[in-house]
């Protein structure tokens, strides 16, 4: 199971968010043969 943390400054909206774990997502799947289901995305959002 493909799991990806992304631990970066806050600001981001969740659309932005949204968007970055749909290609993120996309990519396991397609070049990482993964499946879609199985992957795991957390975003963390340090305070500036």
């Amino acid at each position: 199971m493909p799991e990806v943390t992304i631990d970066w400054n806050a600001g981001r909206t969740d659309e932005q968010k949204k968007e970055i774990a749909e290609v993120i997502t996309k990519a396991l799947v397609d070049i990482g043969n993964a499946p879609k289901e199985n992957v795991k995305i957390e975003f963390i959002d340090n305070p500036v």
